[in-house]
């Protein structure tokens, strides 16, 4: 007997998306699955995006198109409307795999205990290489921890699981996803990761994931809120401070019900700084660099050598940033 499946709401956040929005709703409809809300909250677009939506809207349970502060304003409107079982968002430049939603609706049907689910996404873009992004196996629980480790489009929340948990925060721009994942787990909530490739997450010169070192400061934020908040992080507050990294005195604090070893939450720690060294690296930063790696350096040799960061270094200093960007 097959488990009944949940309703889906499904919210799409939208601005200036015209040359997009249209491809993103028939990927919704495409889906032909039988209990799809799907929501579409527009930030008051003046490129011909109302007129694409309105072209929709009987098939849509609400749209609405006035100013707001961004898309985590816009994401928290959606949800006070959502009805569905299964909440999530998807932005109106990418698209959803076929059968996704049927997927994901079995799973959660399965499991009623499943607060978060999460898949792979193709990066597509025109004129660019497409890459297949997300985790190929499971990781331990804390390792959801040092920074979004999936692709947004391609996670899906249980809403009672979810529901406590809001609104999104709407001082993030870049990291709200994240901060939701680590509420939600902190919260005690179940993640499951699925093998497939669920969504199409598009790149073009106006995408958010342009702005990797904007991504990078919130991410940290919510990484130093997460220390805050759990027994034993808060000596890696210094740590992040003593390796140069943005560490802002209004830090969030989460409700916690977990607690981690101190391997845990050192393997936390290293994880991210080693990403903050290399997104800073991509980004040309060489002083940021210069601070991560003589921290890394002096507190982890060893890491340092396994690592390889003098190479990196070596690049940063003495290849001029023209030849660097062309060899990178």
């Amino acid at each position: 007997m097959k488990p009944n499946l949940p309703k889906i709401s499904v919210i799409v956040p939208s601005y200036n998306q015209a040359a997009y929005i249209g491809e993103t709703l028939d990927s919704l409809w495409a889906q032909d699955y039988p209990l799809l809300e799907v929501i579409v909250v527009d930030g008051g677009s003046t490129d011909g995006s109302v007129d694409i939506i309105r072209a929709h809207e009987l098939r849509l349970a609400h749209w609405v198109s006035e100013k707001d502060s961004g898309q985590s304003e816009a994401i928290n409107k959606g949800f006070r409307k959502a009805t569905g079982e299964v909440v999530t968002w998807l932005n109106s430049d990418d698209c959803y795999e076929p059968g996704t939603l049927q997927a994901v609706g079995l799973l959660f049907a399965g499991d009623p205990q499943l607060g978060l689910v999460h898949g792979k996404s193709l990066l597509f873009g025109e004129g660019r290489k497409q890459t297949v992004i997300g985790l190929d196996h499971d990781i331990p629980l804390h390792g959801y921890f040092p920074y979004m480790r999936f692709p947004q489009p391609s996670s899906f929340f249980r809403r009672s699981v979810l529901a406590p948990l809001l609104p999104v925060s709407e001082t993030l721009h870049y990291a709200m996803d994240f901060e939701l994942v680590v509420k939600l787990l902190l919260s005690g909530g179940v993640i499951r990761r699925m093998p497939g490739v669920l969504s199409r997450y598009r790149l073009h010169p106006q995408s958010k994931s342009n702005h990797q070192l904007a991504f990078l400061k919130e991410w940290s934020r919510v990484v130093a809120g997460f220390f805050q908040s759990v027994e034993g992080g808060e000596v890696y507050l210094d740590r992040m401070r003593n390796a140069g990294l943005q560490v802002p005195s209004d830090l969030p604090l989460y409700v916690s019900a977990l607690n981690f070893t101190s391997v845990e939450l050192e393997d936390v720690f290293w994880q991210h700084l080693h990403l903050c060294y290399h997104t800073c690296y991509q980004a040309l930063d060489r002083e940021a660099c210069r601070r991560i790696s003589y921290y890394i350096k002096v507190h982890d040799h060893q890491r340092y050598v396994e690592n390889n960061y003098a190479a990196y270094d070596r690049r940063l200093k003495f290849i001029p940033k023209f030849v660097f960007n062309w060899l990178r």
